[in-house]
C-alpha cells in the first residue's frame, strides 16, 4: 500500500467512526430498538422530516416534495467512484428485484432510489442521467453545489472531502457509505451501515415498512 494512502484510510476510519456516533445519538433520542435487531441496520424513527433542500437532476429540481408520498433509499457518492458507489448501486438494483416479487404473499410496498453525488464540479445532471441509466433507468441522480448540499449532509450526518487541491479534473473523492431509508413523509427512518447485504436489508425494509 502506497504511504500517500495511509493518512485518508485513517480520515475516511474515523469519519465511519464519527457517523456511527452520530446515528447511534440520534437512535436514542428515538428510544430504545426492538430486540433481535440486526446490526447492520439501525432505526432512527425521526419524527420531523428532513430540512428544506434543492438539488437538481436530470428531471429538474429535486426536493423535499420528492421525498414524500413513497420510501425512498438515499446514497451519497459520486459518479467517478471506483469502487463503493458502484457496488451501492448494485446492491439497489439487487435489492429492488427482490423486493419486486408479483407473487410475494406481503409485497414490499414501492420506493425509489436517490443518488446524491458530492461531486457537482464533474457530475452534471446529463451525466447522472446516463449514470443511473447503467444501473437502472428509475433510479435518480441529483447533485447541488456545497451550500444546497448542506443542509441533506448535516442533518444526516454524511462526511465527504474531495481530494481535488492539486488537480481539479481528475481526483477522488472520500465519502460515507450508509444508505439511508426515508420513510413517505420525508423523515430518516432507518441507516444501513456497510457492508451491506441485499436479502437483509430486504427484510429489514419489509419489518420497518410494516410498522408504518
Amino acid at each position: 500500500m502506497k504511504a500517500a494512502w495511509i493518512p485518508r484510510l485513517l480520515l475516511l476510519g474515523l469519519a465511519l467512526m464519527l457517523i456511527g456516533a452520530y446515528v447511534t445519538w440520534r437512535n436514542l433520542k428515538a428510544g430504545p430498538l426492538p430486540a433481535g435487531e440486526l446490526p447492520s441496520v439501525t432505526e432512527v424513527r425521526d419524527d420531523k422530516p428532513l430540512p428544506n433542500f434543492s438539488l437538481k437532476g436530470p428531471g429538474g429540481a429535486f426536493g423535499n416534495a420528492n421525498l414524500t408520498g413513497r420510501w425512498s433509499f438515499v446514497f451519497f457518492g459520486y459518479t467517478q467512484c471506483p469502487d463503493i458507489c458502484p457496488t451501492a448501486l448494485g446492491l439497489m438494483k439487487e435489492l429492488k428485484a427482490r423486493l419486486s416479487d408479483p407473487v410475494a404473499v406481503s409485497p414490499a410496498p414501492t420506493f425509489q432510489v436517490v443518488f446524491v453525488s458530492v461531486d457537482p464540479r464533474r457530475d452534471t445532471p446529463e451525466l447522472l442521467g446516463q449514470y443511473m441509466g447503467a444501473f437502472d433507468s428509475a433510479f435518480i441522480g441529483v447533485t447541488g453545489d456545497d451550500s444546497a448540499l448542506a443542509p441533506l449532509v448535516k442533518d444526516l450526518g454524511v462526511f465527504f472531502q474531495r481530494n481535488d487541491a492539486k488537480d481539479t479534473k481528475h481526483y477522488t473523492v472520500d465519502h460515507s457509505a450508509a444508505i439511508y431509508l426515508i420513510d413517505p413523509k420525508g423523515r430518516l427512518a432507518a441507516v444501513f451501515s456497510p457492508p451491506q447485504d441485499a436479502a437483509k436489508m430486504a427484510e429489514n425494509f419489509k419489518r420497518i415498512s410494516a410498522r408504518n
